[in-house]
């Protein structure tokens, strides 16, 4: 019976974590992720497939219809598990900021800063 009640536990804990929205993930994502320096900023969309923006570094806070194609030029800010923070302005000069799977875009050598 302990077995079954500890097996119940840990299977509700790991439903728990997945209840957060997004804003607690986000929040999560600002303590703990990897900032990019502006000098390395520059990066272009590299997969063939529409790459859609997410609300948050999670599969969940995806932002349906809200995507760049390939060739588009994006500035990175930061990464976290899987994610990248970025930043894509259309051509009326409108910005996008939102999170993209990382392994769809690399980078193109240049950035928008000074090396630090």
């Amino acid at each position: 019976m302990n077995k079954l009640l500890f097996l119940t536990l840990i299977l509700s804990l790991n439903s728990f974590s997945s209840w957060a929205g997004c804003d607690d993930v986000n929040s999560v994502a600002e303590r703990y992720q990897v900032l990019v320096p502006t000098s390395e900023s520059g990066y272009v969309v590299n997969d063939t497939k529409r790459v859609y923006f997410y609300s948050a570094p999670d599969e969940k806070c995806k932002i349906k219809g809200l995507f760049i194609v390939y060739g588009d030029l994006i500035n990175l800010y930061a990464e976290y598990q899987g994610f990248s923070s970025v930043i894509f302005f259309k051509e009326n000069g409108d910005s996008v900021i939102g999170w993209v799977h990382s392994k769809s875009i690399k980078t193109t050598g240049t950035g928008g800063g000074p090396e630090k």
